[in-house]
């Protein structure tokens, strides 16, 4: 008798958003009412559930652990690495390993082809693997190298790969839409925390940096700028998300987005990077062009003048935060910086110094000591191509520039495909500017933000490749001279 009964796939989703909700609300009673017991029962049972979700990807089903990671990133870091110190097992590497294992089980009819330009992209990113591992021994630290390498470099490809191959986007667009909020919820949360108390909460990575009075948190990351970055890359994920949804959204799927979005705007200016803050207003600007109606540009233009209203305020409100961030001498540092990095390149032009022995080689060199207006050089070279310049050298410098362009070019191509192929295109440039902009005075290319960002750019690949008529008759013409791949999934 119920055979016949259809349930709407947006009800099902949002039933099963409850179930979830009062699961954890009894679990969060049951730890405050009988916290051991209770801790036991939840751990028990997250990781029996995990582990289902892993025999699920040695079948060929990739999405659960997938979605688990994106909602659990923020605790990657802190609770879900074994050891705590020098972590081996890291749920980042447990997930893309059985993700990329799935990739091997799947029925090949379901499996979606690369294009071309991007597994170009894949092999020059590979060629700046091997030149970095060659500097690895020169390193302070090779063992930590090797990880930093690992999880920043090498992962991103396969985890890209796993993603816009068998990840299933287009069905899943509201449970990702659900796992980034809860993400950036979390973050932004701890991050405001240590604001509030001025105290490193999870001790993660580096010391907490004063700023006027208050401190710059780096939240549940190692980095303040990391934290900062995958704010600013789940914003655009998330703003590329709502308009997937479509217009006809409940009311507690639109609560949720604004929080999100207000978690991931706090996550990315909460840091206080000026870089951050320039990007944002550049793509506030740049989008008001982009939007061609009339009321959606006047909601955007007023959104600029009260940031510029912001801007202002900084000054009456919190004078020394304003001071800080404001100072001659920040710059004149960068400047001396770059100088620094330059005389270092010039006598290691070929393979660099080694990959992270920047710092240890310059360090008591006076040689190396630059300076600009009176202010010294840092000794690190705050800056993505300059670390990686003079890191390794030509032989890796080269091949890390040739992979972004083609990935850029491989986000033009997607133009040329079809509305969904121009929708991601607006949302990957903003995160490409974002990525760079800040990247340009900050080394935040070392850190967990590779994986995010790879992830956020593969399930914009992915979008754009299924949709719907793609592969019949003039879309796959359109695929075929875009990318130059066959017109066909494999």
């Amino acid at each position: 008798m119920f055979t016949s009964i259809s349930i709407p796939t947006q009800q099902r989703i949002l039933s099963l958003e409850a179930v979830f909700v009062l699961v954890g609300a009894i679990a969060v009673a049951g730890c405050i009412l009988m916290p051991e017991a209770g801790l036991v029962v939840v751990g028990s049972c997250l990781a029996l559930w995990f582990l289902t979700l892993l025999g699920e990807a040695v079948r060929g089903r990739i999405d659960g652990i997938l979605l688990v990671w994106v909602a659990a990133l923020p605790l990657i870091p802190y609770f879900l690495s074994f050891p705590r110190e020098h972590s081996l097992v890291t749920l980042d590497r447990v997930v893309v390993f059985f993700a990329f294992l799935g990739l091997y089980f799947a029925k090949r009819s379901v499996l979606v082809e690369v294009p071309r330009t991007l597994r170009h992209a894949g092999f020059v990113w590979l060629v700046f693997i091997m030149a970095a591992c060659a500097g690895i021994g020169k390193s302070p630290n090779a063992l930590n190298s090797a990880k930093i390498l690992l999880d920043g470099f090498l992962l991103p490809v396969f985890l890209g790969w796993c993603v816009i191959a068998l990840f299933d986007v287009r069905q899943r667009l509201h449970t990702i839409h659900t796992a980034v909020c809860i993400s950036s919820i979390i973050s932004a949360a701890v991050a405001a925390a240590e604001i509030v108390t001025g105290q490193d909460l999870l001790a993660a990575g580096e010391p907490l940096v004063p700023s006027g009075g208050f401190v710059r948190p780096n939240g549940p990351f190692e980095t303040n700028d990391t934290l900062a970055l995958i704010g600013t890359v789940s914003l655009f994920l998330l703003l590329f998300l709502r308009t997937a949804l479509g217009p006809k959204l409940s009311a507690g799927r639109r609560i949720l987005h604004f929080i999100g979005l207000a978690a991931a705007v706090g996550m990315s200016l909460m840091p206080m990077f000026r870089s951050v803050a320039i990007t944002l207003l550049l793509v506030l600007i740049i989008d008001t062009f982009w939007e061609q109606k009339t009321t959606r540009r006047a909601w955007r233009i007023g959104l600029m003048g009260a940031s510029a209203g912001v801007i202002f305020l900084v000054p009456v409100f919190a004078p020394e935060v304003f001071e800080d961030r404001s100072r001659a001498e920040n710059a004149y540092a960068r400047v001396a910086e770059y100088e620094q990095s330059l005389r270092v390149f010039l006598d290691h032009p070929m393979l660099g110094v080694g990959f992270l022995n920047f710092n240890r080689y310059v360090t008591g060199e006076p040689r190396y000591v630059a300076s600009y207006r009176g202010v010294t050089s840092v000794d690190t070279p705050h800056s993505n191509p300059a670390q990686v310049l003079t890191e390794t050298g030509i032989l890796g410098f080269v091949p890390y520039v040739i992979t972004y362009v083609l990935l850029l070019r491989a986000m033009w191509q997607l133009r040329q495909l079809n509305s969904s192929g121009r929708l991601v295109w607006k949302y990957s440039l903003y995160m490409f500017l974002a990525y760079w902009i800040t990247g340009l005075t900050e080394g935040s290319g070392y850190s967990p933000l590779n994986l995010w960002y790879v992830f956020a750019i593969g399930v914009f690949f992915k979008f754009a490749l299924t949709e719907p008529g793609l592969m019949q008759s003039e879309g796959a013409q359109v695929y075929h001279e875009a990318f130059g791949v066959p017109a066909r999934i494999f």
